[in-house]
């Protein structure tokens, strides 16, 4: 097919938002009048933070439910970065 990784990754980056956003169940769901009720103007948003470099990822939880939890420099500006051009809506 001639993709390689990084091709992959950068379809997923920018596909994802736009498949969950516009899924025919989440529109119906976020429609409904207990949502709307509970949560008004509600709307599925997405963030992302990709980062480049080193990172030390470890499982975070208990027998009922794991997380993973990334650690580093790198990982830590990718957050910032994505927590600011959330609150920019960028």
């Amino acid at each position: 097919s001639g993709h390689t990784i990084a091709d992959c990754a950068l379809s997923a980056f920018i596909l994802s938002p736009l498949l969950v956003a516009g899924h025919p169940k989440l529109l119906e769901l976020g429609a409904t009048d207990e949502v709307q009720k509970a949560m008004p103007g509600y709307k599925v948003k997405m963030g992302y933070g990709l980062h480049t470099g080193w990172a030390i990822e470890g499982a975070i939880g208990s027998d009922l439910k794991i997380d993973a939890s990334y650690l580093s420099p790198n990982v830590n500006l990718a957050s910032r970065l994505e927590a600011a051009s959330a609150q920019d809506g960028v």
